[in-house]
């Protein structure tokens, strides 16, 4: 549903990540971490696919891809486990996010994207800054590895 709010384990996931990645950002453990800044863009990236997963206008195949990246991004063993290496460790999430993004961009109805982003910059804006970074975030093979993950 349009502009529909994030329940449950959704939101408690956003918020814990949103407090996680501020925390660390904060801290001097980010220091020396290449684009540690573009971390703060994960939370928002996690509650936007959520709600556009949630659409029920999206069709059917998009939703199952999302729904995909979803998993990913929850899961703290994946690529590079966020389990063992804290924040840094989301590095792939950012990336894997940020490519779903720019997918539903170049396959998706832009208004039905546009509902769901509530910040200044758009969403195509924060995917493609997270995208011209992504090999200074994860090795190349990670971000071969993480395009498959998409659907073609």
């Amino acid at each position: 549903m349009p502009g529909q709010p994030l329940s449950g384990a959704s939101d408690s996931f956003y918020q814990a990540l949103q407090a996680r990645v501020r925390a660390w950002l904060e801290s001097e453990a980010a220091h020396g971490v290449p684009c540690a800044a573009l971390y703060h863009h994960l939370p928002e990236l996690y509650r936007f696919l959520v709600a556009v997963a949630l659409d029920t206008r999206l069709p059917t195949a998009e939703r199952g891809g999302l729904v995909s990246t979803l998993k990913y991004i929850v899961a703290p063993h994946d690529y590079v486990p966020e389990a063992v290496l804290g924040v840094p460790g989301l590095c792939d999430d950012l990336v894997l996010a940020a490519l779903a993004v720019d997918r539903l961009q170049r396959t998706s109805n832009p208004e039905l994207l546009d509902e769901h982003w509530h910040l200044d910059s758009s969403a195509q804006a924060v995917a493609a800054q997270i995208l011209d970074a992504a090999s200074a975030l994860v090795d190349h093979s990670v971000l071969r590895r993480l395009e498959a993950l998409l659907p073609n």
